[in-house]
């Protein structure tokens, strides 16, 4: 059954995601869960955590990359291009002057220089890519609850 990519990115674009971030008694073990999906997240053991799972900046390198993969195998589907995996290595830098992610998409298969150049274009239009590349605006609503 073929996909549709362009119904796929509008409905990413028009609807809201919910997450809750529940802590743990460990020092900074937190959990996300969403659609009754649930991920463990943690800091390293030098920044006071455990160690037990990704940090939050790790979960965010991983969506760029799975987004990435999953866009490109739905665009290769919906034009029936033959292909193998598709594996992506994602690594950033944070600092002051912002952050510089650095991708690296490997596709198991033949492809000419047309097909090259629309795969680029398509791994660039995946939609946490154009999350990151665009302004933000984060709204926060703090609650102070006193302890039962």
């Amino acid at each position: 059954m073929k996909q549709n990519l362009s119904l796929y990115h509008q409905k990413l674009h028009y609807e809201m995601i919910n997450i809750k971030i529940t802590s743990e008694k460990e020092p900074f073990k937190t959990k996300a869960t969403t659609r009754g999906f649930l991920i463990d997240l943690d800091e390293p053991i030098d920044k006071g955590g455990l160690d037990t799972a990704m940090t939050p900046s790790e979960l965010l390198g991983a969506s760029l990359g799975a987004c990435t993969s999953i866009t490109l195998r739905m665009y290769m589907s919906h034009k029936e291009w033959a292909h193998g995996s598709v594996d992506v290595e994602v690594s950033f830098e944070m600092d002051t002057k912002g952050t510089t992610f650095h991708r690296l998409v490997k596709i198991e298969g033949e492809f000419d220089e047309k097909q090259k150049t629309r795969l680029m274009s398509v791994a660039n239009a995946c939609p946490i890519h154009k999350l990151l590349e665009k302004g933000h605006t984060i709204e926060t609503e703090l609650i102070l609850a006193n302890r039962a």
